[in-house]
């Protein structure tokens, strides 16, 4: 009888607190926080596969660089269309890297990234149309051996 009635007790106490969070007042979307624990509005992005691009000087290549994509999108709207179209833009992305080097100036050690931004945000457009992709983003750029 008493763990029946402790049963029921936490039975309660368990809806009690499920019905009180889902009434808890709910923020915009405008106003919640990404991931990185500072308010401010949402922004929606894709994050791409890694990219390998191979820095290329005088012809001979020299390295190759690893890098992190993400794309910031002009509304949440465009993200299902973005990303069926990840194995499109991925694909162009490559072949755009591989028609021009990505170093700057021919330094092999520099990488031209607002170069490199500017390019595959116009790939982008064409693969994606325009208006979709706001900016390019790399990250997590790093150096590979050949």
């Amino acid at each position: 009888m008493r763990i029946a009635a402790a049963l029921m007790l936490l039975t309660c106490l368990f809806a009690g607190l499920a019905s009180a969070s889902s009434h808890a007042p709910k923020k915009p979307e405008a106003e919640r926080e990404k991931g990185s624990g500072f308010a401010g509005p949402r922004i929606p992005v894709i994050t791409m596969p890694a990219l390998v691009t191979p820095v290329v000087v005088n012809d001979e290549l020299q390295h190759y660089a690893f890098l992190s994509v993400t794309l910031e999108l002009t509304g949440d709207e465009h993200k299902p269309m973005m990303l069926e179209k990840i194995p499109y833009l991925q694909d162009a992305f490559l072949r755009e890297v591989h028609r021009a080097s990505v170093a700057k100036d021919n330094d092999p050690a520099v990488l031209d990234e607002e170069g490199l931004k500017q390019r595959l945000l116009r790939v982008s457009a064409t693969v994606v149309g325009p208006n979709i992709v706001k900016a390019v983003a790399l990250r997590n750029v790093v150096r590979g051996d050949r």
